[in-house]
């Protein structure tokens, strides 16, 4: 699975986590819930920095001849 793909994953798990917190009537399973989602959240957006880092790593700034 390449990092595209699970990113996706993981914005649809970061989505439900929000979505049962809202659900939920306990205080301290909605704070692990919204404590999921956050870190969930840092992990994706490391993943798309590194995607970004490595496109542009790769791309040439000059020509090849």
């Amino acid at each position: 699975m390449g990092h595209e793909q699970l990113i996706v994953k993981m914005r649809g798990r970061i989505d439900l986590c929000r979505r049962l917190v809202a659900s939920t009537t306990d205080t301290r399973t909605a704070e692990i819930l919204r404590d999921m989602a956050d870190e969930g959240e840092r992990d994706a957006e490391r993943l798309e920095a590194e995607d970004r880092e490595i496109t542009i790593t790769l791309k040439p700034e000059t020509p090849l001849s």
